[in-house]
């Protein structure tokens, strides 16, 4: 007993124990005490953010305690680290639980299963730290399922219709687990060992532990990550769920630790544990590429904002991937920092989305309006998350593309470069230019005629604002000081990994890659603020002197009426003409459709194969046993010729 008590308390476990611990406590009594559960939920990631902030002063700190003995060497056990990157995990997750959790005191008031979410924010907690602190597969595993778990249970009990998207989420999400698992497993017969590889390991190496395995290795946590992270194809429980979770679940998990954790692994996977070739580096570089537009044009079409945030949530991994796929220093760092950036700002979106349901009722776009003068918190904090992830100064998201950019712009093929730099850029642009529509739509056209809420006057809640402006205000900081995070903890993680044998020069503000390009925050915000002194100068010169004559609009002889809405228009008109481009509008409907909704196609031809395998079962007791007999033989073949038993 007094080994269990002196394991909970190292300061390794107890960041992932307490969550544990209070998430049970809170699940107790969800149903007599939900008040209770909040402070609960809330002492969670403070006693979380408290003690991955204390693991910050020792890098190098390691422990490991071994339970009990599978075979010679292949030991099961609790092993872990406090590396850099994963201390970004376990700090942002926690960060993010608190705020979240703040958030919720108001938004989730009153629902009749309050209390078990404060749980399950609790234990979804607690698994994101278990990974970012895990030093072998196994421990990871434990904290990749339990994220899992609380995501499917959190998003089952949203509004109706919710458990098909939950059903969804969890059966990607479970296959992704399945490829990880059975990745785990691969590692674990071939070195003999659940850790991570002692040296990274050349994809093909024959010398190396793996040797021909390493590709499937490779492969199988690559897809796990992705899916997690929600790239192109294992993205559909994304958009699936997002329309009937309620904001803060989306705000939690799909927009910040999902990404972070995603995004980690895939870094694991590529600084960590293998050195990608060239073949594998292009795969993920079109996999970013073709995640950035393809999500982006899906998501100009929306309807449902919740539903459009989902799809840039899709759009913005594709500049991770791309940057970590790269292999460039620069690129690389860029694609985590945007990791982080894009946490930041895409929760403070959900988050938004979530306040401005609560005003109108409604998540779809058409059925908003006229709220800038009701919640001008909510709209200024949407506007500066809205302006970061369309990679606009001064903002986190530019840099973070910045760096994206110029690392791709260092790979050795000039023409691929190129080619992948007109993408991402595109996608920088076709953002802005939905968010365009979402924050006129929300915030800035006019009210639709009987709006309730336009009489009702809904008013900020500080619950739900604080977060949003707390989340804004990171926006800004990280845009105008990004070496906080870049000198302090991307650099040493990518000059700890040895992922290139590039140079990288941190130099004040500057953040400078070769001779490819200079970003100055400093400056260029400076510039920014004197462009638009300059241009408010300019238009108070001219207009000082001028009369301005105000008098009703006339429309072909009529005069519109303060309710008539005819002469309304809707944010949702704005791109129409993109759904009727030839061969592209075709696309895109089929994308509306499905087609690259891998969760759908499975469903849909796996019904076949289950009728297959259906008329096999006769009822003869013979058959059965000899299916059994060839499984049997098949499986002692597998291990006796392939693992080399």
């Amino acid at each position: 007993m007094n080994d269990i008590v002196k394991i909970c308390l190292h300061p390794l476990v107890w960041p992932i124990v307490a969550p544990l611990l209070l998430g049970a406590v809170a699940y107790v009594l969800s149903r007599w005490a939900p008040g209770l559960c909040r402070v609960l939920a809330l002492a969670a990631g403070i006693v979380a953010l408290v003690g991955g902030l204390t693991l910050l002063g020792d890098p190098t700190m390691r422990a490991g305690w071994v339970w009990f003995e599978l075979s010679k060497g292949l030991t099961v056990g609790l092993d872990l680290a406090a590396t850099t990157l994963g201390m970004v995990v376990a700090i942002g997750s926690s960060a993010f639980a608190i705020l979240i959790s703040l958030y919720s005191f108001r938004a989730m008031s009153g629902r009749y299963w309050e209390g078990k979410f404060y749980a399950y924010v609790s234990w979804a907690l607690a698994g994101a730290i278990a990974i970012g602190l895990a030093n072998n597969l196994l421990v990871l595993l434990v904290g990749w399922e339990i994220t899992t778990l609380m995501l499917f249970l959190m998003v089952n009990q949203g509004r109706s219709g919710a458990k098909a998207g939950a059903a969804k989420a969890y059966g990607i999400l479970g296959f992704a687990d399945a490829c990880l698992l059975l990745a785990i497993i691969l590692v674990a017969t071939t070195q003999g060992s659940f850790a991570f590889p002692d040296a990274r390991i050349t994809l093909g190496d024959p010398d190396s532990s793996l040797g021909s395995m390493s590709y499937v290795v490779y492969v199988l946590i690559m897809i796990a990550a992705l899916a997690k992270a929600g790239a192109i194809p294992v993205h559909t429980w994304i958009p699936s769920i997002a329309e009937k979770a309620h904001a803060p679940v989306l705000a939690l998990l799909p927009a910040s630790v999902d990404k972070l954790l995603g995004i980690y692994l895939l870094a694991v996977l590529s600084l960590r544990m293998f050195r990608p070739d060239w073949t594998m580096q292009v795969v993920m570089m079109v996999i970013g590429a073709v995640t950035i537009l393809a999500a982006v044009l899906m998501a100009m079409l929306q309807h449902n904002l919740k539903r459009l945030l989902s799809f840039h949530a899709v759009s913005q991994v594709g500049y991770m991937v791309l940057g970590i796929g790269t292999g460039t220093t620069i690129g690389v760092i860029g694609g985590l920092f945007h990791m982080i950036n894009h946490a930041i700002y895409k929760s403070d979106l959900f988050l938004m989305s979530g306040a401005v349901r609560r005003a109108t009722g409604s998540d779809e776009i058409e059925e908003m309006g006229g709220l800038g003068r009701y919640l001008p918190i909510t709209f200024v904090s949407g506007l500066v998350a809205a302006l970061a992830i369309s990679g606009v100064p001064p903002f986190n998201g530019f840099v973070s593309k910045w760096l994206v950019y110029q690392g791709t712009m260092e790979i050795g093929n000039r023409g691929l470069a190129t080619a992948l730099l007109v993408a991402a850029v595109f996608g920088s642009a076709l953002t802005l230019a939905s968010f365009v529509k979402v924050m006129y739509s929300a915030f800035l056209s006019p009210a639709p005629a009987g709006a309730r809420y336009a009489t009702q006057r809904p008013r900020e809640n500080f619950w739900m604002a604080a977060p949003m402006v707390v989340l804004a205000a990171a926006c800004v900081l990280l845009g105008l000081w990004p070496q906080l995070i870049v000198e302090n903890v991307l650099a040493p993680t990518v000059a700890e990994a040895g992922a290139t044998g590039a140079d990288l020069a941190v130099v004040g503000a500057d953040i400078e890659a070769g001779t490819i390009g200079l970003w100055n925050p400093t400056h260029a915000t400076v510039l920014i603020l004197l462009g638009i002194l300059v241009g408010m100068g300019l238009v108070w010169i001219a207009t000082r002197k001028s009369k301005v004559r105000i008098v009703r609009p006339f429309l072909a002889g009529e005069l519109p009426l303060p309710d008539d809405d005819r002469f309304r228009v809707p944010g949702t008109h704005f791109y129409e003409t993109i759904a009727k481009v030839p061969g592209l509008g075709a696309l895109l409907q089929h994308g509306q459709d499905g087609a690259l909704d891998l969760y759908h196609w499975s469903s849909r031809h796996g019904r076949t194969l289950v009728e297959l395998l259906r008329a096999q079962h006769t009822g003869l007791v013979g058959l059965y046993a000899a299916w059994c007999v060839l499984g049997l033989a098949a499986t002692l073949a597998y291990l006796l010729v392939i693992m080399r038993i």
